[in-house]
């Protein structure tokens, strides 16, 4: 995105400029840079794409009728890593590999360089537990005991000492504009847990949404930014909400012999009526289409019914 900007003559590109404070009346932002001096820069649009923990967004939180909510959910991740074996992967690559223990799990995805990252998400007060490399080991040999000679021990244990777990956190916030001041987008707007993979799709679909909304606009902001915020607003909140039902998906029901039957009709009657039953991942994945977010969900409601 970087080089694609620098194709603009009228791009200016500045880094180590962290926010400190802006006005959305006046459009005045002031930056604090890394020699320690601010610089003050008045604009007449801001896109906010700075997060989850937006430093935007903060300012909007000082207006009225602003809605904001925001959940960590009670597990936390670590990534660990799956060496290449004889040069080659250790696993089938083409594949999302899943290890579904109904209140934790861990997954591994392929790399270009033949690794796999895995990512054991799990509840906090389990990672806690986990204070030795034996007790590790233990864990490791009841729970993932194929991993385990995949990953290594050495690494297992240096890789799961070298830093805690991580939070997750889920974003809504409504509206997602100021007048025709300020538009938020992507994290910024709606950050997700990652368990439906459609969080940078989302943040770029935003902007497929922003760009043909101006498009009909005839670009004045003025009808662009709060049009965009009611277009968008059902989708921000239902892809949040698939997220955190995907996880429980994907840790507990994976393990269900009634929900993988489930599954299988789901796909079958997909197969004989492709136009009226459609699996919830495929409409939901805007890899694939631009079926948008409430729309699946809405119609994977009445599909289960």
């Amino acid at each position: 995105m970087t080089i694609e900007a620098e194709r603009y003559a009228n791009t200016k590109m500045n880094f180590d400029h962290k926010l400190q404070d802006w006005n959305s009346d006046t459009g005045l932002m002031t930056f604090l840079r890394s020699d320690g001096s601010n610089e003050s820069r008045q604009v007449d649009l801001i896109v906010a794409c700075d997060g989850a923990f937006s430093a935007i967004r903060k300012q909007f939180l000082r207006r009225n009728r602003f809605n904001y909510s925001q959940t960590y959910i009670p597990h936390g991740y670590m990534e660990l890593t799956i060496p290449p074996n004889g040069g080659e992967f250790a696993m089938k690559p083409n594949f999302l590999h899943i290890w579904p223990r109904n209140t934790f799990m861990m997954i591994a995805l392929p790399n270009l360089d033949k690794t796999f990252t895995c990512t054991l998400f799990m509840p906090f007060d389990v990672f806690e537990k986990i204070t030795t490399g034996n007790e590790l080991i233990d864990f490791f040999q009841t729970y993932f005991p194929d991993a385990l000679p995949l990953i290594g021990v050495n690494a297992l244990k240096r890789d799961f000492f070298h830093l805690p777990a991580q939070a997750m956190v889920s974003v809504k916030c409504s509206p997602h504009h100021i007048d025709d001041k300020c538009v938020l987008m992507g994290d910024a707007a709606h950050a997700v847990v990652p368990f439906y993979g459609q969080g940078m799709n989302a943040g770029f679909e935003d902007c497929i949404v922003f760009d043909e909304i101006m498009d009909q606009l005839n670009e004045d902001f003025s009808a662009v930014l709060p049009e965009y915020s009611r277009v968008r607003l059902p989708d921000a909140h239902a892809i949040a909400d698939l997220a955190m039902y995907n996880y429980v998906e994907m840790r507990a029901h994976v393990n269900s012999k009634w929900f993988l039957f489930r599954k299988k009709v789901d796909n079958f009657l997909h197969f004989l009526l492709p136009k009226t039953i459609v699996p919830l991942y495929t409409m939901a994945s805007v890899t694939f289409t631009r079926i948008r977010y409430h729309e699946a969900s809405q119609r994977w409601q009445w599909q289960n019914k």
